[in-house]
């Protein structure tokens, strides 16, 4: 599956409606302007059994890491798809 290819140091991106914790409230609370949806695998944890199940994904202007299920990022290919999401937020 596509998502083995994650780990420490991957770009990706996510919607907010992945994020498992903190809950969405705590997450809202916590926008900034700088608000993007790329992120970067800071680490992988697993689930019991199931390894590398979840990432801790750090995204700019939100100011606590969020704990996401691996199977629900997409790496960024390119810098190229990192630049058209920056100029999105400019």
């Amino acid at each position: 599956m596509f998502f083995n290819n994650v780990k420490a140091g991957s770009r990706v991106n996510f919607s907010l409606s992945s994020v498992i914790c903190p809950d969405i409230e705590n997450v809202l609370e916590k926008l900034t302007s700088r608000l993007g949806l790329v992120g970067q695998v800071v680490m992988l944890s697993d689930s019991g059994e199931m390894r590398n199940h979840y990432a801790v994904v750090q995204v700019g202007g939100i100011m606590s890491p969020l704990v996401i299920p691996v199977s629900k990022l997409e790496l960024c290919n390119s810098s190229s798809e990192i630049e058209i999401i920056e100029e999105k937020r400019a």
